[in-house]
């Protein structure tokens, strides 16, 4: 039978909103989305449910989309014996957290894609990621799996639901341990920890922590650079905290960190804009998705880095950053869209690869060629398996010399040779958009760009965040004026989660404070724009009786367990942004007191803190930006 969609009878998955679910929707596989009508099947036919968790962008979710869920052989087989559920991690979050959780409990691991497998009371019993077609390399292949998990239903059922007990009560456990909720505030003794646990994972030649893969650590370095400009402002609170030579060393970490990533594959040295992570530890081989949740932040870490330490450098990787998101990856509307895909033309990093011949077309000046070369290091036998990943090879004032030229002639003549090929790389065809609009990532990119307005003095990234914000007022909410999650082509859906509320109101406030300067008759607006989501973080996501801020409020799908929201991960904290948030509006709204709720909520995450200081990295950040208004640093 054809591959191609026009032939081929769509599954449910075809009146989805998600770019993701979209791409499966003509799987042979019977596909649901999570839905109560699913739900109720597995219950009624008395089969588990296969839960299959991924996202638009990732790669190993399409090798697997191809592999196994396009087989008719596979899919018959999933269709008889299992109720299949396919769900974008993006579009909820709570799911995929919780189940990530099983998945971590079951196999040590996790990562996408994400193959749970679930009772109909929806306690999942066996978890992976990504299974191959066919038995291979002394892994079972996913019809192997299937077989097993279906002969251990039918044959071991109760030994199965004791196992969906277990971890069910290992999650709930894990999610409802709250400490000692009057646990003291000990931030010299988190921060001494901190330190240590960097001292003794930073990767002193290429700067990051060690290992492969990479990740930036987007939450540290700000928190680094909250230090530094905490203490540049002569914070009393931390004098005594930090010494001349801790001052000195993270301001190596710092800029050993940013300057090898801006010299990396991972920064895309022609187009702007970071790649999710490096494969290798040299940050030369990206995997190469574009997150937007990764370039706001590493925008703003950029931006505040630069103008902290007078670095040029470092304000320019900034705006490109934010330039490449605000040209490629905005819609009509000013909202900002998801992802790229790593994949074009089903290859990882195609649209992004350089070959000789290509090099040689695209830069006919022999010059040009050679300044080109040596600078990127392109060259004949490539960089990575026969292709060229642009990477800055070479010291501009040395290519000045060599050249005798000036260095901003350098410059020059490489801004010019790199509009040529970004040129000719935009007829390439491009990997795919995730085109769906999420609260909390575009206020994440808001609160960049406003920070960013403010910091450069480019009123044209106030303007787009501002447009942006407003977008969201007019396409997320409901009709009762509450924020929603997710939107595709103008239509929204699902109730906003802790993120959305805390990330929103966090740009809302970084609105204001920038429209003082560019735009002084809105600040008001987006003052009590941020007011508002305090209040309903306070009313709807925290809990006074754990202490605890909550990924979903009561107007979402009550799961098994309500989950708490604590530390970082790829994205920042969400409690620690709404902790942040109700500091600053405290600050504007005498009748709150927000503060108290905050010392209540850092309480009771004290002991997890002090076991695992650099996941906290965003919440000590909030600490140290308000040392000198609402805490007391000194040890208890």
């Amino acid at each position: 039978m054809s591959n191609t969609p026009s032939t081929r009878r769509p599954n449910r998955l075809i009146d989805s909103r998600s770019p993701y679910l979209l791409q499966h929707a003509y799987n042979p596989v019977d596909w649901y989305p999570w839905c109560r009508e699913a739900l109720d099947l597995s219950r009624t036919r008395g089969v588990p449910i296969f839960l299959s968790i991924g996202y638009s962008a990732c790669h190993w979710c399409h090798v697997m989309e191809r592999e196994v869920f396009e087989n008719s052989q596979i899919a018959q087989y999933m269709n008889a014996h299992f109720v299949n559920i396919k769900v974008d991690r993006e579009q909820r979050p709570d799911l995929d957290e919780l189940y990530m959780l099983a998945t971590q409990i079951t196999t040590g691991s996790g990562g996408w894609p994400m193959s749970v497998w679930l009772t109909p009371e929806l306690k999942a019993f066996y978890a992976g990621t990504y299974f191959p077609p066919e038995d291979q390399y002394g892994r079972p292949g996913f019809p192997s799996v299937l077989s097993a998990i279906n002969a251990a239903w039918h044959d071991q059922r109760d030994q199965v639901i004791r196992q969906a007990d277990h971890i069910a009560q290992a999650i709930t456990g894990h999610f409802t341990s709250t400490g000692n909720a009057g646990a003291p505030i000990d931030f010299p003794r988190w921060l001494s920890a901190l330190l240590d646990e960097c001292r003794q994972r930073m990767d002193l030649t290429w700067g990051g922590f060690r290992g492969a893969p990479k990740f930036p650590p987007h939450q540290t370095l700000l928190l680094w650079i909250v230090l530094l400009e905490q203490h540049a402002a002569g914070s009393t609170a931390l004098a005594k905290l930090l010494s001349v030579d801790v001052v000195a060393q993270i301001r190596s970490w710092l800029t050993l960190t940013l300057d090898r990533m801006a010299a990396g594959g991972i920064y895309d040295q022609i187009g702007g804009g970071f790649a999710r992570y490096s494969t290798d530890e040299q940050w030369l081989v990206p995997h190469f998705e574009k997150m937007l949740y990764d370039n706001a932040q590493l925008a703003l870490i950029y931006a505040r880095a630069g103008v902290l330490l007078t670095r040029s450098d470092y304000t320019h990787i900034a705006r490109e950053t934010l330039d490449f998101w605000l040209r490629d990856m905005t819609a009509p509307q000013g909202l900002f869209y998801s992802s790229l895909d790593a994949d074009s033309q089903g290859e990882e990093g195609k649209f992004y690869l350089w070959d000789w011949q290509e090099l040689l077309a695209a830069i006919p000046d022999q010059s040009d060629r050679q300044l080109a070369c040596q600078y990127w290091g392109f060259s004949l036998q490539g960089n990575w398996e026969g292709h060229n990943i642009a990477r800055i090879n070479a010291d501009v004032s040395q290519l000045a010399e060599q050249f005798g030229a000036t260095p901003e002639w350098v410059l020059q003549r490489l801004q010019n040779i790199k509009s040529q090929l970004l040129v000719i790389r935009s007829k390439r065809i491009a990997p795919h958009c995730d085109d769906k609009i999420l609260t909390d990532w575009n206020g994440l990119m808001i609160q960049a760009l406003a920070e960013a307005a403010l910091m450069l003095n480019e009123p044209r990234y106030y303007h787009a965040a501002d447009r942006a914000a407003s977008a969201i007022l007019a396409v997320h909410r409901d009709a009762a004026g509450q924020l929603l999650h997710v939107s595709r082509m103008g239509q929204a859906d699902i109730p906003a989660f802790l993120p959305d509320e805390a990330c929103f109101g966090l740009a809302a406030w970084n609105l204001a404070m920038s429209a003082k300067q560019f735009a002084p008759q809105s600040a008001t607006e987006w003052l009590e724009v941020a007011r508002k989501a305090a209040r309903t973080i306070g009313d709807q996501f925290f809990q006074p009786q754990t202490g605890r801020f909550y990924l979903s409020s009561n107007r979402h799908e009550q799961l098994f367990v309500r989950i708490p929201s604590g530390s970082d991960n790829a994205v920042p904290s969400a409690a620690a942004i709404a902790m942040s948030l109700m500091l600053k509006t405290d600050l504007s709204a005498s009748a709150a007191d927000y503060a108290a709720v905050v010392s209540h909520g850092i309480a009771g995450l004290a002991p997890l803190i002090q076991q695992y200081p650099i996941a906290f990295s965003s919440l000590l950040s909030v600490i140290a930006e308000n040392s000198q208004s609402a805490f007391n640093l000194a040890a208890p």
